[in-house]
């Protein structure tokens, strides 16, 4: 089956989890590969079998180079040991639907489907790049362009949404999830990539440390605290790799020609990969 025909199935069967983003009205239909709201607004599938749901233009610094770099050191297994700790806390593993909020290439919520995830399993992002790759590179999942500000998901109907290393609109999650929905949250902590920060970095010493203590408390003001762990590890790194994992990291944004040359003079042979999961239920 095509990409664009099992996409087409997949939206057939699971249309009441979307609404429209113009209207938020529910879709009624779809006609010749287009998804239709009942007022009339429609939205295309691609050829890949994605739906751009964005209503304007948007700007993001991944472009398809760095995405591309974050495919492969992904796919070397730099995640892997912290999407098995996600995977743990899932609850709805093989029922249910899921919502990867800001998936990037995809990689991570196609592991997760490796490890025995199914069920209903939405990935978006705002970078159309991104959601090319994804859909060129896997069939674990939908993939659409979307903007959490302009939401084209429904209420109150997702088991579980991941929030993996991207920005969080937390009453946007409040809304989408069902009650006692859960919602599992990675950020950073204080040794993240340390090394790396520390070659970028060496001569700012402010910018070598990081602290996510206002993540955390935000998060416990909007959901019902189940659990946060701490997963740290070391990870090995080939020369390919570390070019990948300079070019895929934001760290490399503020950092000085002189500084991602000296880097690249130095390969790392490890890194270390120390992140904080936050894993909560909806209140409401």
């Amino acid at each position: 089956m095509k990409k664009i025909e099992s996409a087409n199935e997949f939206l057939k069967k699971n249309m009441n989890l979307f609404e429209c983003p113009v209207c938020h009205c529910e879709f009624r239909k779809i006609e010749k590969n287009s998804l239709q709201c009942t007022n009339d607004h429609s939205f295309d599938l691609s050829k890949k079998g994605t739906i751009y749901f964005l209503l304007k233009g948007s700007k993001n610094e991944y472009n398809r180079e760095m995405l591309e770099a974050r495919y492969n050191i992904a796919q070397a297994g730099l995640f892997n040991p912290l999407l098995e700790a996600v995977y743990s806390h899932i609850e709805h593993k093989t029922v249910g639907s899921l919502l990867d909020v800001g998936c990037g290439e995809g990689s991570q919520l196609d592991y997760l489907t490796q490890l025995g995830l199914s069920g209903n399993n939405i990935g978006f992002d705002i970078s159309k790049d991104a959601i090319q790759l994804a859909a060129g590179n896997f069939t674990s999942a939908f993939f659409c362009v979307a903007d959490l500000a302009q939401s084209p998901f429904a209420t109150r109907k997702y088991d579980t949404i991941l929030n993996i290393f991207s920005p969080s609109n937390y009453e946007e999650f409040e809304r989408l999830l069902k009650k006692d929905g859960l919602i599992i949250k990675v950020v950073p902590e204080n040794n993240y990539l340390i090394e790396l920060r520390k070659l970028f970095y060496h001569d700012q010493k402010e910018k070598q440390t990081y602290s996510n203590q206002l993540v955390i408390e935000k998060f416990k003001e909007h959901f019902l605290e189940i659990e946060t762990r701490r997963i740290s590890y070391s990870f090995s790194l080939t020369k390919e790799n570390f070019l990948d994992l300079m070019m895929m990291t934001p760290l490399s944004w503020g950092a000085s020609e002189e500084a991602k040359q000296y880097a690249t003079d130095h390969p790392l042979a490890k890194i270390t990969v120390d992140v904080r999961l936050l894993i909560g239920k909806n209140k409401s």
